[in-house]
């Protein structure tokens, strides 16, 4: 029984050392010839290196990468990084990795980005949208034909949406949780500006979901921007406008 020990304790000392000498370059060369990411700048190893570029399928750049390995995730079947970076001058951390049976999980997401960047990078039709979105995610997991799962706040700032006219909604907060039912929740409300916002969306069975908002134009709000409420909501015997719709995930163009 002890030399058994002896051994496995052996196997596993070699391992560490061997991922904590292995360069990183040769490995995120790699990475860069066979996947749409190019890295640029590497110097350190696996273990704990950096990067100065990271450039993901041409469209998100990603400056001063450091990375180190969580050693102890290995005891409870993880593979686990911390990750510091920068988005458009813009500080990035979180714990990112994977379980040994291929759960995708992100721990303490802290990241701030323009809501300008993010209409150009979903591709947002008609709308621009203006104003800091600080993302400050707690948990946030995934798997291959299963629903994500998240729980955190994303909150926008001075927030604003132009169609015709220019409307602000003030400050936007989304609160996500886990449901009763162990599926993503997200309770939506904002703070002032010309429109209140008030409701729920979720992930439903079956990878479904569905959206129940309610827009109230204030005293503040122009006659252009309610009638562009009208573009997208229904408008209500007492002037809300009301957003409800339901079906599959592949609809909105999202395919898990």
């Amino acid at each position: 029984m002890k030399k058994r020990y002896y051994f496995i304790t052996a196997i596993a000392a070699y391992l560490l050392i061997l991922l904590a000498t292995i360069p990183a370059k040769p490995i995120t060369d790699l990475v860069s010839d066979n996947a749409p990411v190019s890295i640029a700048g590497v110097s350190g190893t696996l273990w704990d290196g950096q990067a100065h570029l990271i450039r993901i399928d041409n469209n998100i750049q990603l400056d001063q990468t450091r990375w180190s390995f969580n050693l102890w995730k290995l005891l409870i079947g993880q593979l686990s990084l911390n990750i510091d970076s920068s988005f458009l001058d813009e500080a990035i951390s979180a714990e990112a990795g994977s379980s040994f049976l291929g759960r995708v999980f992100i721990n303490d997401l802290r990241a701030t980005v323009a809501a300008s960047e993010v209409t150009r990078l979903a591709n947002i039709p008609i709308a621009k949208l203006d104003g800091p979105i600080i993302l400050d995610i707690q948990h946030a997991q995934w798997k291959q034909g299963e629903l994500p799962l998240a729980s955190g706040s994303i909150k926008w700032n001075d927030a604003s949406v132009t169609v015709a006219e220019t409307a602000s909604l003030g400050n936007v907060l989304i609160l996500l949780s886990e449901s009763d039912q162990q599926l993503l929740n997200a309770d939506i409300k904002n703070d002032g500006g010309d429109i209140s916002i008030s409701g729920n969306a979720e992930l439903v069975a079956e990878s479904d979901y569905a959206a129940d908002i309610t827009l109230a134009p204030n005293a503040s709000a122009s006659s252009n921007v309610r009638q562009s409420l009208e573009m997208f909501a229904k408008r209500q015997p007492n002037g809300e406008y009301n957003i409800k719709k339901s079906g599959p995930l592949s609809s909105l163009g999202l395919m898990l």
